[in-house]
C-alpha cells in the first residue's frame, strides 16, 4: 500500500504524502483548532528508513505546517510539507480535510494528503479518506476508510488524553492496511503538550517484515 505519513497525518511504504492531523499513521476527524499554525519537523530512526525516498536512510529529515480555520459548522484545515535533505529536497506536498461535529463527542472528516505540487521525484497518487470518531470516555476510537491506486485501506485506531503535570498526555495506537491490503500495520505512540507552543510525539512501527521504526516528531504551535 502506499499513504501518507501519519499529523499525520503521516508514511508506511514509499509512497510521499503531506501529513494531517492524526494519530500515528492515520488521519483523524480532528482538524487544527481556528486560528491556529502547527509548525512541524520529523524523522525516523531504527528499523528501515519509512521516510526514505530514494533508498534506505536517505532523506529522512521533513519539514511542514498545517494551519486550521472555522466557517460556521464546518472546520478545515491545510498545509503542506517537504523530505529535506543534503542532496535531495522536495516533492512539496498538499493536504486538506473538512471536518464536522455531527452529534455530541463525535466527529467526521473527509480530506486529501499526498497532492504533489512539484515535479521533484514525485511518487505515487493522492490519498483520499473518510474517518469517523467518536469519544466514550474511556478512550476516543477511530475508524475510516483511504482510497488511492493500488492502496485502498482500512484505518482504525484509539487514543485516551490524561494529564501530567499539568499538560496534556496522550496514548494511541492505530492499525493500517499495506502492501494493497495483503498485510497490516500496528503502532503504538505517545503525545505530550510541553509547553502552551510545543508538542512533541513518538511513535513505533511494528510491520510484519523487517524490524520495528520509530519516529519523532516536534510541533510548534502559534495562534494568530
Amino acid at each position: 500500500m502506499k499513504k501518507y505519513i501519519g499529523l499525520l497525518w503521516l508514511c508506511v511504504a514509499a509512497s510521499l504524502h503531506a501529513t494531517p492531523s492524526g494519530l500515528n499513521n492515520i488521519p483523524t476527524a480532528d482538524t487544527v483548532p481556528h486560528r491556529t499554525v502547527a509548525i512541524q519537523a520529523f524523522s525516523s530512526f531504527g528499523g528501515a528508513n519509512q521516510f526514505a525516498t530514494g533508498g534506505e536512510g536517505q532523506h529522512s529529515f521533513w519539514m511542514g505546517f498545517k494551519t486550521g480555520w472555522e466557517f460556521g459548522p464546518a472546520h478545515l484545515e491545510w498545509g503542506l510539507d517537504s523530505p529535506l535533505g543534503s542532496e535531495f529536497t522536495g516533492p512539496l506536498l498538499f493536504q486538506t480535510k473538512l471536518g464536522f461535529i455531527p452529534w455530541q463527542d463525535g466527529a467526521f472528516a473527509l480530506g486529501v494528503a499526498g497532492v504533489a505540487l512539484t515535479d521533484i521525484d514525485r511518487s505515487g497518487d493522492p490519498f483520499t479518506y473518510a474517518m469517523l470518531a467518536h469519544d466514550f470516555g474511556v478512550a476516543r476510537l477511530h475508524l475510516g476508510y483511504g482510497l488511492q491506486t493500488n492502496g485502498n485501506s482500512l484505518l482504525a485506531g484509539i487514543d485516551r488524553t490524561w494529564k501530567l503535570l499539568d499538560r496534556d498526555f496522550n496514548l494511541n495506537a492505530d492499525l493500517v492496511q499495506t502492501r494493497d491490503q495483503d498485510a497490516w500495520l500496528p503502532s503504538v505512540g505517545a503525545k505530550y503538550g510541553l509547553t502552551d507552543h510545543i508538542v512533541l510525539e513518538t511513535w513505533a512501527n511494528f510491520p510484519d517484515q523487517g524490524s520495528v521504526s520509530f519516529i519523532a516528531k516536534v510541533n510548534f504551535v502559534f495562534k494568530f
